[in-house]
């Protein structure tokens, strides 16, 4: 069983920059307000009694008079009558709105307007996405979404529309959130929002047109923080857009979190991405990665990590030191044996051998020798085939055989956590070609 808990994620969810951000920014701009002989066209015709008291509180509208205008506004509304006269009545109220820029009064007008019925089909997409977004500058989560969800019906642009609808999810959600934990009415919320999310994704990428980087990043970071049945996708689908090292790292420990009995040859492997990906960097990430390395007797890898950790700076003083004293002693002998072993793995009934012998080459970054017994184990047969696809697809990958790397990641059963790592693999190979050898 690996060594890993849920503060690992917590620090890469930290890490993140802007994580509460929004996914797309909210235009609150309202439909223009016409003077009411304008805004009334041919099809908008008040009644009488409306028209003669709407005429003065015009006049105050076109004078910039609103406040005067608004006083008259109680009286002119017990005269409305007809759904045209509602319609003037929301578009005095936008008018209104608009000149004292105040966004409830604003949605107000619209809103009336939109109620009235008297909206042309042609408009009320952008009328509801305008009450969606004034709602929204109001802080009103469901009532923007319901403007949305209007919107979208009414044939508004697909794309950017279920954005707004999933950040009225999302909003609300991460305003309840203490550390890097949702409460559970918030964790509900986030789930319901990741399907618009993806949605919104989606149909950008119908268009043509690559969705923003943090649509993407959202959805990673909410589904993660939530544990949404449908995280580890929106690993898989953040990580084929991204190079940034935490979108990597928190990927990653989500990986750890959602199979939290992962053994512990699974979990090395997984961390051997870490360390190609270069996102270990904390005492934390080495620490566990050089256990699970010691505890499996791979004294080659474990220098090779420290080495490159403090070349790096990740690691400094004389942090693992110990870890360090244990690995080098421990080499000369360990090597030493090699050679022999591979000759008798060559001759062993089964591919057992071979891939205990390949996992050594492995970790001194022989990785041409590794591959070589990988594939043997396999040919011989009586291995976890999906354990030794993964090694000899990292292997290859790492000794610049990329189609053979990502042949061997393919070969991997795509169930459980050996399925989820390996296509994290591929992915790392798609987005980053040859990474630099564990050597």
């Amino acid at each position: 069983m690996r060594l890993f808990s849920t503060a690992a994620l917590s620090l890469a969810l930290a890490a993140s920059a802007g994580l509460i951000a929004p996914a797309v920014a909210v235009a609150k701009d309202p439909p223009a307000a016409a003077p009411a002989s304008a805004a009334a066209g041919p099809k908008v015709m008040a009644s009488a009694n409306f028209a003669k008291a709407a005429k003065p509180v015009q006049g105050l509208l076109d004078a910039s008079d609103f406040d005067g205008a608004l006083a008259q506004m109680p009286a002119l509304e017990g005269l409305a009558t007809t759904p045209d006269d509602h319609y003037f009545i929301g578009n005095f109220y936008l008018r209104a709105g608009i000149g004292k820029k105040d966004d409830a009064m604003q949605r107000k007008g619209i809103e009336a307007m939109l109620a009235s019925g008297k909206v042309p089909q042609t408009d009320q997409a952008r009328f509801e996405l305008a009450a969606g977004s004034l709602a929204v500058a109001l802080h009103d989560s469901e009532g923007a979404r319901a403007h949305f969800t209007e919107a979208l019906k009414a044939g508004a642009e697909p794309s950017e529309t279920e954005a707004l609808i999933a950040e009225s999810y999302f909003g609300p959600a991460y305003a309840d959130i203490k550390g890097n934990d949702f409460s559970p009415a918030a964790k509900q919320l986030a789930i319901e929002g990741l399907p618009h999310l993806r949605r919104a994704i989606d149909a950008q990428v119908a268009k043509g047109t690559p969705p923003p980087l943090n649509w993407y990043e959202r959805g990673l970071q909410t589904a993660a923080i939530a544990m949404s049945p449908d995280a580890v996708d929106w690993a898989k689908l953040t990580l084929a857009q991204t190079d940034k090292a935490n979108d990597w790292r928190i990927a990653l420990r989500l990986l750890q979190e959602n199979y939290k009995d992962m053994p512990r040859g699974t979990n090395i492997d997984l961390m051997r991405l870490m360390f190609d990906a270069k996102v270990l960097q904390n005492d934390y990430s080495y620490s566990e990665f050089l256990d699970a390395l010691t505890k499996s007797g791979l004294p080659g890898e474990v220098k090779t990590v420290i080495d490159s950790g403090r070349a790096s700076g990740d690691i400094t003083g004389d942090r693992f030191a110990d870890f360090y004293k244990v690995a080098t002693e421990a080499i000369p002998k360990d090597k030493a044996g090699l050679a022999q072993s591979a000759t008798s793995a060559e001759a062993a009934a089964d591919g057992k051998p071979a891939s205990r012998t390949a996992d050594a080459y492995l970790s001194y970054g022989d990785n041409a020798k590794a591959a070589e017994l990988y594939k043997l184990a396999l040919q011989k047969g009586g291995v976890d085939t999906n354990e030794v696809n993964t090694r000899l697809g990292i292997a290859l990958l790492r000794s610049g055989d990329t189609a053979g790397a990502k042949a061997a990641f393919g070969a991997v059963a795509h169930t459980g956590a050996r399925g989820d790592i390996a296509e994290l693999w591929a992915v790392w190979l798609d987005k980053k070609g040859k990474p630099a050898s564990a050597a």
